[in-house]
C-alpha cells in the first residue's frame, strides 16, 4: 500500500477503534502517517519508542497501595491511561523491542488493560516497524503479538506521495523537482556498519530541504542526509536554477517569459509554478506551461491540486481560501481536449 493511502486507512481505523500495525522500510513516513492522521482528526498523539522500552516501563514500577501493591505508571503509558480526549497510542519500532517487552504489552494491545486498569475507550493503539529484511535491527515478532492487531499492512513510498507531502509541507521545490527527474534517488538506502549515510530515504530528502531553506547547500552536509552520490547529483541538478526565468516574471508575462530547453530545468520551473499555483494565477501559469510538452503541464497542475487536497484534509487552508478549480480559467480548460486528457490521466 502506498504511504498516502495508508494515512487514509489509519484515519478509518482510528474512527472504527481498530488496532493497525504498519510495516515499511526505514524513513518512508510511517511515524508521520500516524501523526498526520491525528492532525486530520484533531486527536492527541502519543508515540513510544519500543526499542528502548522494557516490561517495567510498560507495567510501571511497584508501589504500596493500602497494604497491598500495584504499579505506578509513567511517561507515555501514564498519559494514555489519563487521556481525556481521543488519543492514538503508537508503539513505534515495535519489531526492535525485546521479547520480554513484547510479552508485557500483549494484554495492553488486545484489551487495553494493565493489571486490571483499563485504557479510556477513546484511546486507540497502533504500531509501526521496519521488517526483518530491512537490515534495521529488527529480529522478528512473537506470534501472539501479531494476532493482537486487527490487521498488519505493508507500506511503501513513491515519488507521487513524496511530492504531494512536500508541496503541502513547503519543501524546497528543487528537491521535489530533482526527485521527479531522478525517481531512483528517492529511496536507495542501504544498511551499513559505518558511521555514514549510505543512500537516501524520503526522510533524508526532507532534511535536505530543511538545510537548503536554512541557506546551507554544502556537499558534505547534503551527503550526510542522503549519501554522497545523491548529494553530488542533486547539487548538479540544482545549478540549473540559474537557467530559469523568475516565477513572478512568468506570471506577469507568460507568453514572453523564457522557456528553458533543458528537460531537467523544465521540471524545476514546473515544480516552482505548482508550489505557487492558486485560483487567481491558474490561467497565467497554464498559458506558460502550454508552451511546453503536455507532460510538464500535467505535472504542474496535478501536483498543485493534489497538494491543495492534502492541505484541505489537514485543515490548513484559510476559511476564505478559493480552490484552484474555482478559477474562471479552470472550467474552460478542463472541458478542452487538453484538459480532458490531463484530468483523465491523473484521476
Amino acid at each position: 500500500m502506498k504511504i498516502n493511502d495508508a494515512v487514509d486507512l489509519v484515519v478509518a481505523a482510528m474512527k472504527a477503534k481498530k488496532r493497525l500495525m504498519m510495516i515499511g522500510a526505514p524513513g518512508i513516513g510511517k511515524t508521520h502517517a500516524h501523526m498526520e492522521a491525528c492532525e486530520r482528526l484533531g486527536w492527541d498523539y502519543i508515540g513510544l519508542c519500543s526499542a528502548i522500552e522494557d516490561p517495567s516501563t510498560i507495567r510501571g514500577y511497584p508501589v504500596r497501595d493500602n497494604g497491598g501493591a500495584t504499579h505506578c505508571l509513567f511517561d507515555g503509558i501514564y498519559k494514555a491511561f489519563h487521556a481525556d480526549k481521543p488519543t492514538l497510542l503508537v508503539f513505534d519500532d515495535l519489531g526492535e523491542a525485546t521479547e520480554s517487552t513484547m510479552k508485557a504489552i500483549l494484554r495492553l494491545i488486545q484489551f487495553g488493560e494493565i493489571d486490571g486498569r483499563k485504557l479510556p475507550d477513546h484511546v486507540v493503539i497502533h504500531a509501526a516497524s521496519n521488517d526483518v529484511t530491512h537490515g534495521a535491527g529488527v529480529y522478528g515478532m512473537i506470534e501472539p503479538l501479531k494476532t493482537r492487531f486487527h490487521s498488519i499492512i505493508s507500506v511503501e513510498t513513491d515519488v507521487e506521495s513524496v511530492v504531494q507531502y512536500g508541496l503541502a509541507g513547503d519543501w524546497d521545490t528543487a528537491v521535489l523537482a530533482f526527485l521527479r527527474n531522478a525517481p531512483d534517488s528517492l529511496h536507495d538506502w542501504k544498511p551499513s556498519k559505518t558511521m555514514h549515510v549510505e543512500g537516501a530515504t524520503p526522510r533524508g530528502w526532507e532534511y535536505v530541504s530543511q538545510w537548503i531553506k536554512c541557506g546551507v547547500d554544502d556537499k558534505e552536509v547534503i551527503g550526510g542526509c542522503v549519501g554522497k552520490g545523491n548529494a553530488v547529483k542533486f547539487l548538479a541538478f540544482r545549478e540549473l536554477q540559474n537557467e530559469l526565468p523568475d516565477v513572478d516574471a512568468v506570471m506577469l508575462d507568460p507568453s514572453g517569459a523564457v522557456v528553458p530547453e533543458n528537460p531537467s530545468a523544465r521540471y524545476l520551473i514546473c515544480m516552482a509554478l505548482a508550489s505557487r499555483m492558486n485560483c487567481t494565477n491558474f490561467g497565467q501559469i497554464l498559458k506558460y506551461t502550454k508552451r511546453m510538452p503536455q507532460m510538464f503541464r500535467a505535472l504542474s497542475v496535478r501536483d498543485a491540486i493534489e497538494a491543495e487536497s492534502v492541505n484541505r484534509k489537514m485543515n490548513r487552508l484559510k476559511n476564505d481560501y478559493k480552490p484552484i478549480s474555482s478559477s474562471r480559467d479552470f472550467i474552460p480548460w478542463a472541458n478542452s481536449a487538453d484538459g480532458k486528457a490531463i484530468c483523465l490521466a491523473t484521476s
